[in-house]
């Protein structure tokens, strides 16, 4: 990783659009989810990301890797609805 910059998660994923991205995490913000990193990989294929990250491993890669789509999550003309349940 020598020479290669972190960066905020945000211009990744405004940067590969509908993309997987595989970040090497250097900062996270006040909630404790990943803010900046250095982008490790790129994947179109969501199957390839698992490979990736086991590749990554493997290479002896050891801190903390993020791996996160950039495109939509729910299809164009879905919606979705969240519940939350208590029980005690």
């Amino acid at each position: 990783m020598e020479g290669r910059k972190p960066e905020p998660i945000e211009e990744l994923r405004q940067r590969y659009k509908d993309e997987w991205l595989v970040v090497l995490v250097t900062k996270h913000d006040r909630y404790g989810l990943p803010s900046e990193g250095i982008l490790l990989a790129r994947c179109p294929d969501k199957y390839k990301v698992h490979e990736t990250i086991l590749a990554l491993r493997e290479q002896g890669e050891k801190g903390e890797l993020y791996s996160f789509f950039t495109g939509p999550t729910i299809p164009e003309g879905w919606g979705a609805v969240l519940h939350a349940a208590d029980t005690l």
